[in-house]
């Protein structure tokens, strides 16, 4: 599993320029997952989003999945 954080600043709930962007990507044979998260460590703000290739409920798109759905910026991986 690939992880990946930036320092992205700009809290939505306190402005604390310490919010981060985190992007983890899993890949085996079968399965693929995005998961994005972003998290202020002054105020406690979090929000997640994951993305994944055995969801029957949404289709997959590995280039939606690959770019954060909060701010935008693509993974790295």
């Amino acid at each position: 599993m690939s992880r990946e954080r930036i320092t992205i600043g700009g809290c939505p709930k306190c402005k604390s320029d310490l919010l981060t962007c985190q992007h983890n990507h899993f890949q085996n044979d079968e399965l693929e997952i995005h998961s994005w998260e972003h998290k202020c460590p002054d105020c406690g703000f979090r929000q997640t989003e994951a993305f994944r290739s055995d969801d029957e409920d949404e289709p997959f798109d590995p280039i939606l999945a690959s770019k954060c759905p909060f701010c935008g910026r693509p993974a790295n991986d």
